[in-house]
């Protein structure tokens, strides 16, 4: 696996993601509310690599997450205020 910013191989092992807050909580991968009464898309994010080189932070869904990401993906929009300029605004 190489880093995706700058290129190195040199990738730390797979750890864990927590909010600095509350141990116990994980970061969280939000999308677009669906429809006005429908709960917004959400992820928990509860790992990450991170590159020796760069410094750069990949973060990783769970399994579970990944495979209710993978479910509903193709109908899903960007998060309300995502920022201008974004690979999203090119589609």
């Amino acid at each position: 696996m190489r880093c995706g910013v700058c290129g190195s191989e040199r990738l730390s092992p797979v750890g864990e993601l927590i909010s600095a807050d509350r141990w116990k909580e994980r970061l969280q991968f939000r999308f677009s509310r669906p429809g006005l009464l429908k709960p917004r898309p959400t992820f928990n994010a509860g790992f990450a690599r991170a590159c020796r080189d760069c410094g750069a932070l990949f973060v990783l869904l769970s399994e579970e997450s990944r495979e209710r990401l993978d479910a509903v993906a193709d109908d899903l929009t960007d998060a309300e205020g995502h920022p201008t300029g974004s690979p999203s605004d090119d589609t």
